[in-house]
């Protein structure tokens, strides 16, 4: 990994870069599988009616909404992607959204690992209080990857998603500016660091 560059906001297994246009065209072919439209509440879409609306979220991208593919750290090969949106400034808040795209690579870690780098860039250099999602009160496997990631159960939301010819719940879950600080796991910058320290790079003074 010498010749490539130091990823900044990075977990253990994965980091994230920023979307591009052109990488519209794997996340179609992901949410072409019915396994994971269905988890993420996809319906059918064109690829040019998609393609429109991510070069407009592309062009978005700044103060009130980032998108990141998330990568593997070994090979660079992308494996979903996230999002933190509602940004509110003045309340110091966010939601975040997040989809491992191919389900063979379900299970792996990728899914907490992307959110603790999601985590870190919106706490350690946004300066925000608090992260907050919603997930399918069915999808334990999810519950489970934020509870991992330091994620605390707020509360269900009641009959807020149709999907499938059917009302279902929605979990609440959040975590705090203090949680996050309390969390013994080494943070993004911490791990870009020790790479750096690794190819023998300066430290900064």
């Amino acid at each position: 990994m010498s010749d490539r560059p130091i990823r900044q906001i990075r977990g253990a297994l994965v980091y994230l870069r920023p979307f591009e246009a052109d990488d519209v065209e794997i996340v179609h072919r992901w949410f072409e599988d019915a396994r994971v439209a269905s988890i993420m509440g996809e319906p059918p879409r064109s690829l040019a009616r998609r393609r429109q609306r991510f070069e407009a979220a592309v062009a978005g991208q700044g103060d009130d909404f980032f998108a990141f593919i998330i990568c593997r750290l070994d090979d660079d090969v992308p494996v979903g992607r996230t999002d933190l949106f509602d940004i509110d400034r003045h309340h110091g808040s966010t939601c975040f959204g997040i989809t491992i795209g191919d389900p063979e690579q379900w299970g792996k870690g990728y899914g907490t690992d992307a959110v603790n780098a999601l985590v870190d860039f919106a706490f350690g250099q946004l300066r925000l209080e608090r992260v907050w999602l919603d997930t399918d009160i069915g999808n334990a496997r999810a519950q489970a990857a934020y509870t991992k990631a330091g994620f605390v159960r707020e509360g269900v939301l009641r009959h807020s998603w149709f999907q499938d010819g059917r009302w279902s719940d929605d979990v609440r879950m959040a975590m705090i500016r203090d949680e996050w600080a309390a969390l013994t796991r080494p943070r993004s910058w911490d791990l870009v660091a020790a790479e750096a320290g690794s190819r023998g790079g300066p430290d900064r003074a």
